[in-house]
């Protein structure tokens, strides 16, 4: 039987919304994909009950109250609901120990959920950096990230390849339990995982933008979190 995988949606226009290259991304990985809308304390277990793994998906910054900073001043748009749902959903699922798929926005919730801290604005925070706000298309490959952990090197198959890129935030002090499991050349983090969970894994980069396509990076990517949720 596919396995059933929940993914968080996005906050925009007053209506909650998800790219469908998620979807895509779950289905040809052999997946089931739906779609999840903000979870609170009266449904989060009613939720997770139905599923059997979540995937954290891009979006928003985070609000920096959330890991004790003041707002940068180049932070871009937040929405603090969204957080606090994104919050009871993985921790629920980490104590389930439920695979748990973070992408972009998704490691940095990941890493807020332990304890960790963001990057605000990378441009202007971080020195001799390479470009991780690409101006080209979602599917175009942009820089190298090197691979840290014996998990990712399994599940990629590669010591070091090229990804996509579309952030200006990325993941600061690290949270409690993570672990840097892959980084650009320039030290951004831009994987982590958790030491003591079966799956719990998350990128910096958008893989679902890749993976239809072909890279197969990307595909190998989904297809190990599908297994791990079959299991």
């Amino acid at each position: 039987m596919k396995p059933i995988i929940g993914l968080t949606m996005y906050d925009f226009d007053k209506k909650m919304d998800i790219n469908n290259v998620y979807l895509t991304s779950i289905e040809q990985a052999g997946g089931i994909p739906i779609c999840i809308p903000n979870a609170t304390k009266g449904n989060v277990e009613a939720l997770l009950d139905i599923v059997d793994g979540i995937v954290l998906i891009g979006g928003a910054d985070i609000d920096p109250l959330l890991f004790n900073e003041e707002p940068h001043r180049n932070i871009g748009s937040v929405v603090r609901k969204r957080d606090d749902s994104d919050l009871l959903l993985m921790n629920e699922a980490f104590k389930r120990q439920m695979p748990i798929l973070g992408i972009c926005r998704g490691q940095q919730i990941l890493n807020v959920a332990f304890g960790g801290t963001i990057i605000q604005d990378i441009p202007s925070q971080v020195e001799n950096i390479v470009q991780h706000k690409q101006p080209s298309k979602r599917g175009e490959l942009a820089h190298t990230v090197d691979v840290k952990t014996p998990k990712f090197k399994a599940i990629f198959g590669e010591e070091s390849f090229r990804v996509n890129t579309f952030h200006h935030q990325s993941v600061g002090k690290l949270g409690k339990g993570l672990i840097t499991s892959a980084v650009a050349k320039d030290g951004i983090i831009e994987g982590i995982e958790h030491e003591s969970h079966p799956y719990c894994v998350a990128v910096q980069w958008h893989p679902e933008e890749l993976a239809p396509n072909g890279d197969i990076y990307a595909q190998r990517l989904f297809s190990s979190f599908i297994n791990a949720c079959k299991k």
